[in-house]
């Protein structure tokens, strides 16, 4: 598959802090943009129907740094990370409500990404090699929406709420990804001559971030999810295309911190989780 490089939009969301009742803490974040825009791409290699065309956007949650005492606090292996994590999804939840809307007048098929960081790593999904075909591999999120143009009789607009279950959905298969690159060896790399052998982590990976597959009643890959698991401190949110368009996506996040003291409130001086330098990717990126 031959593919444009993607244009990259990055939005840096202004916030609101909202203090909730019974201990919680509730964050909103003022609505933020990702866009597609058919003149970022000015050129096509091969056939249209092998045109892949991007746009991301980096989104790094406000989620406090520990202090010493409290990092202290989280020493010992948790399995597969080296540290219990600062954050699970039981200390910090988020849902994203967004609209997707078609600038086009002719209608496009559209897939919505999410690839998860938590503080141990982030999701890179790279390629797989199918034969002469490259093939991507599943975003941890990834669902397909048919966006009808301006010149429809449809709404050109997709309203859309990724739940706060979808999201502990994605960091639960994050961190089952996160193992079976731990406890899954790649296969050696073929001799001059030889055909390489499939890595195993591939259909493992894909396999639990596809959207039909829930953990809790996967035997596939159940196995493989850990006793505890991270919260996301960030993602990646992306729009694919199989042609040029022009796009907009707004977003809005609503961040629930169970402890009340780990997300930052808007003019804080502590500081945030960077996003992490670990990368889990499998075949090319």
């Amino acid at each position: 598959m031959q593919s444009t490089k993607p244009s990259v939009f990055i939005a840096t969301a202004a916030v609101l802090f909202v203090a909730a009742c019974s201990g919680d803490t509730t964050r909103h974040l003022d609505p933020s943009q990702l866009a597609m825009k058919s003149a970022d791409f000015p050129g096509e290699e091969g056939g249209a129907e092998d045109q892949v065309f991007e746009s991301f956007v980096a989104v790094n949650l406000p989620v406090r740094r520990p202090n010493d005492m409290e990092r202290s606090a989280l020493k010992g292996a948790v399995k597969p990370f080296e540290h219990h994590p600062w954050v699970t999804i039981r200390d910090v939840r988020v849902q994203m409500t967004w609209t997707l809307a078609n600038m086009d007048k002719g209608d496009h098929n559209i897939q919505v990404l999410i690839d998860p960081w938590n503080e141990f790593g982030r999701y890179v999904p790279g390629v797989t090699q199918v034969g002469d075909e490259e093939v991507p591999n599943l975003s941890g999120f990834q669902e397909l929406y048919e966006l009808p143009g301006l010149d429809s009789d449809r709404s050109s607009r997709i309203v859309h709420t990724t739940s706060f279950d979808d999201m502990d959905e994605l960091a639960t298969d994050f961190a089952t990804a996160i193992n079976i690159f731990t406890e899954v060896k790649p296969p050696p790399m073929a001799m001059a001559g030889e055909e390489q052998e499939q890595d195993p982590r591939v259909a493992l990976v894909n396999h639990a971030f596809n959207l039909q597959n829930r953990h809790g009643s996967d035997p596939f890959t159940d196995r493989y999810t850990p006793a505890v698991i991270p919260a996301l401190v960030g993602f990646n949110l992306g729009l694919r295309a199989t042609e040029k368009a022009n796009l907009v996506l707004e977003y809005t996040l609503e961040i629930v911190d169970s402890e009340g003291n780990r997300i930052l409130a808007e003019g804080s001086t502590a500081t945030s989780l960077e996003a992490p330098d670990t990368i889990y990717t499998l075949g090319g990126g």
